[in-house]
């Protein structure tokens, strides 16, 4: 049922390509919105699912999106060679599954990429390029994700991006009474804040927006910085965590050597973003240590094939999500032939039961109506068992030429 399925999806991530192609490739919020209207415009049927991890595209039927996709590369410089990935039918749903659930993401079980699946989803379907097929497989990847995440460790112990560079910060040197940054003010900032709750640090952080560095930071007893005082926080915080949705470097090399001077000072820089938000010349600077996601994937993430029982335990409901799906679907295109198999049984019945009559001769009305539910009774007998059998996954016997 799903190897056939006219499901597709192209793309790219850290699996297949380092942060250096990633951030070439990926969308900013007003992009992925006008490419969606493009493709509503065009009549496809498509969703864009960009984060720090990847750049995909998911569609059905219509136009087939990969040469698209290798065009779009070609325009931002991005030489593919063999990092795209192609998926269609079954290993297309399963990937989206295995995305939705954390079990595709660089941070293995990852927490935020549910939500992102979840807005892609939104976003397609505010533009109208999602359909049918698009609603039920996206309804269903986001259902395996919840379980996922309701059902084993991996929900019990959400981790993210954040909460993997305050791991290797504090293998690197003790976190307290370290001086923190946090440069940015959104769902990394926030996710890094959640997991320095309850070590004893000072953390700053600073955005360009005052007022939502302040909201943030009162939530987790944090203090907020003008930007304008950026250079400052900087000279005086131990460890720098950047995550911005600037598509340019906001952290310049000369600036990060300007504000850790030659004392001897060092400073761990832990840049969470793609594109990047730190110059990646910073490597080179003395006393600056720069781990972009890349690096972090090595030092603190499972690579490609780790298992244990709680990755073992997801996938298991995974799979059962995957067969759920294929029910539905198998319902689904089961319906109009168990229709019209029911409505040539009802027929069969109407004239079963009226040459039955005409052979017994007078009879009234209410031996006429109980003949006529006799044979109706009959057929319901007989065609729900069928009926269950197609629609949980059995075959369907072919409807013979009405006579």
């Amino acid at each position: 049922m799903l190897r056939d399925l006219p499901f597709h999806v192209v793309g790219l991530s850290h699996y297949t390509a380092g942060i250096q192609l990633r951030e070439q490739l990926a969308f900013t919020q007003a992009e992925a919105a006008a490419w969606l209207q493009g493709q509503a415009a065009a009549g496809s049927t498509a969703l864009l699912l960009s984060t720090c991890n990847r750049c995909e595209i998911y569609w059905t039927g219509g136009p087939d999106l990969e040469a698209w996709f290798r065009d779009f590369a070609l325009t931002r410089g991005a030489l593919l060679g063999e990092s795209l990935l192609r998926l269609d039918g079954e290993a297309a749903v399963r990937h989206l599954f295995d995305v939705a659930a954390g079990l595709e993401s660089q941070v293995l079980g990852e927490a935020e990429v549910l939500g992102q699946v979840r807005q892609a989803y939104d976003a397609a379907r505010a533009a109208g390029t999602a359909n049918r097929l698009i609603d039920t497989i996206l309804s269903a990847a986001l259902v395996a994700g919840r379980r996922v995440r309701r059902e084993t460790k991996l929900g019990r112990h959400p981790a993210s991006v954040g909460s993997a560079a305050v791991e290797v910060a504090a293998s690197l040197a003790p976190l307290e009474p370290a001086r923190v940054l946090i440069v940015g003010a959104g769902e990394v900032a926030e996710a890094v804040l959640r997991a320095l709750r309850g070590r004893t640090y000072r953390t700053a952080v600073v955005t360009r927006r005052l007022e939502r560095a302040a909201s943030l930071a009162s939530s987790f007893g944090a203090v907020a910085g003008e930007w304008d005082a950026l250079d400052a926080m900087l000279a005086a915080a131990d460890v720098v965590f950047v995550g911005t949705s600037a598509s340019v470097p906001v952290l310049e090399a000369a600036r990060l050597a300007e504000a850790v001077g030659h004392g001897g000072r060092q400073v761990a820089v832990f840049d969470l973003s793609v594109p990047r938000n730190v110059d990646p010349a910073a490597r080179d600077v003395p006393g600056v240590k720069l781990f972009d996601l890349d690096d972090l994937q090595q030092l603190r993430c499972p690579v490609e094939g780790f298992s244990s029982p709680t990755i073992d335990h997801a996938r298991r409901l995974v799979k059962e999500e995957l067969e759920r799906l294929k029910g539905t679907l198998r319902a689904r295109a089961a319906g109009p032939r168990l229709a019209e198999l029911h409505r040539m049984a009802a027929r069969l019945a109407e004239e079963e039961a009226e040459l039955a009559l005409a052979q017994m001769g007078p009879v009234s009305e209410r031996e006429r109506q109980v003949v006529k539910e006799m044979a109706e009774r009959l057929v319901r007998r007989v065609l729900y068992p069928v009926s269950r059998t197609v629609r949980e996954g059995g075959g369907l016997p072919e409807v013979p030429a009405a006579p």
